[in-house]
C-alpha cells in the first residue's frame, strides 16, 4: 500500500517506521533540519524499554501536492496545526484520511475537508497510544509490544472498503486495530480524561513526580464531572463501559493514575507532551470548556484543577 504519514513527531515517526517494517511503500512528511536529519542518517528511534534501537531509510516530502495520490494518508498532527491543513487535506486526490491524535472538533475537520474535495472522500479519526520525544537527531518511543490504534467514522462505521484497506495496511504490523463507530464521542471522552492531567501537569511544572495520591484523585473526579457535562449535551460516552469504570472503581483508577505519575509512564504520556504542545492544549482547553459553557453541568473539581493551569494555558 502506498502510504503518507502526513506530520514527523514522535507518534507520527513510530507510526511510518512500524508500517514501512510491515512492507507498505510509506512516505514521510517532515520538514526541516528534522527532514534533513532523516534524509540523510534514517530515521532513527529508540524503543524505550526494549534496548533496541532501529533506522529506516524512508522516503521523505515537505509539501503534499494535489495530484499526489496515496492509498491512505494518516495525518499525525497536534490538533491546532490539523486546523490549518485542512484545505490542502481537501484538495488532494487521494481517496481516504485518518486524522490521528486529539480533536475537539472532528465534525468540523471532516465538513471542511469534505467541502474542498473536488474527488470522492472518506475521513476517519484515529489515536495511537504511544509517546516519547525527539533528542539528539532521534526519536525516544515509548510504546507496548502491540501498539495500540483506535480509528473509526465520525458517528459511524467506516464503509467496508475503507476498514479493508486500513486492515491490509496493518496486516503484519505489531499494531492492535480497535474499530469504533463513533470517534466523535471516543474523541471527546478522551480529552475528558487527559485535560485533568495536563491542568496538574502545568500546576506541577511538568513534573508529575511530584503529584500527590489526591491530586490523582481529584482528576477522576474532574473526568466523571466532564463525563455527565458531555453527556447532558448529547455526546457518548466511549468506549462502552469507561464511565462506569469511573464511577464504581473509583480508588483503582486513583492507584491506576498515581501510579502512572509517578513513574517514566507519566513522564513520556503525560508530562513530555504537556511541555512541548501548550499550544494544542491550550486549543483544547478553550474548545472544552465552550462545550461547558452550552451546558448546565457544575464541575467545582474540574474548575478548581483547571485555574492552577491558567498561568501556562494561552487563550
Amino acid at each position: 500500500m502506498k502510504i503518507l504519514v502526513y506530520g514527523a513527531g514522535v507518534i507520527g515517526c513510530v507510526l511510518a517506521h512500524k508500517l514501512f517494517r510491515a512492507g507498505n511503500d510509506v512516505t514521510l512528511l517532515a520538514r526541516g533540519n528534522w527532514k534533513d536529519t532523516i534524509d540523510e542518517k534514517g530515521l532513527t528511534i529508540d524503543h524505550y524499554g526494549y534496548f533496541y534501537k532501529t533506522t529506516d531509510k524512508i522516503r521523505t516530502v515537505d509539501k503534499l501536492e494535489d495530484s499526489d495520490r496515496y492509498d491512505l494518508i494518516f495525518v499525525v498532527m497536534q490538533y491546532n496545526n490539523i486546523l490549518n491543513i485542512l484545505k490542502t487535506l481537501g484538495e488532494n486526490i487521494s481517496p481516504y484520511i485518518i486524522l490521528v491524535g486529539n480533536n475537539m472538533n472532528p465534525e468540523y475537520c471532516e465538513k471542511e475537508i469534505l467541502k474542498m474535495s473536488h474527488s470522492k472522500k472518506e475521513i476517519g479519526f484515529g489515536f495511537q497510544g504511544s509517546g516519547g520525544y525527539r533528542k539528539d537527531k532521534k526519536v525516544v518511543g515509548m510504546h507496548s509490544l502491540r501498539i495500540g490504534m483506535t480509528v473509526g467514522g465520525l458517528r459511524c462505521k467506516l464503509s467496508y472498503e475503507f476498514e479493508k484497506i486500513i486492515k491490509e495496511v496493518f496486516l503484519k504490523s505489531s499494531y492492535k486495530l480497535e474499530f469504533q463507530e463513533n470517534m466523535e464521542g471516543w474523541l471527546l471522552s478522551h480529552a475528558a480524561q487527559i485535560l485533568p492531567g495536563c491542568y496538574l501537569c502545568y500546576a506541577l511544572n511538568c513534573n508529575l513526580k511530584r503529584a500527590k495520591k489526591k491530586d490523582a484523585a481529584m482528576a477522576i473526579k474532574a473526568t466523571s464531572e466532564a463525563y455527565n457535562m458531555l453527556k447532558s449535551l448529547g455526546y457518548p460516552i466511549c468506549p462502552e463501559g469507561e464511565e462506569k469504570q469511573y464511577r464504581d472503581e473509583f480508588e483503582k483508577k486513583v492507584n491506576r493514575l498515581y501510579f502512572i505519575y509517578k513513574t517514566c509512564i507519566g513522564k513520556f504520556v503525560i508530562s513530555n507532551h504537556c511541555s512541548h504542545a501548550v499550544e494544542e492544549m491550550s486549543t483544547l482547553d478553550k474548545s472544552f470548556n465552550e462545550l461547558k459553557n452550552k451546558s448546565n453541568i457544575i464541575m467545582p473539581v474540574w474548575d478548581k484543577l483547571r485555574e492552577k493551569a491558567c498561568g501556562v494555558l494561552k487563550g
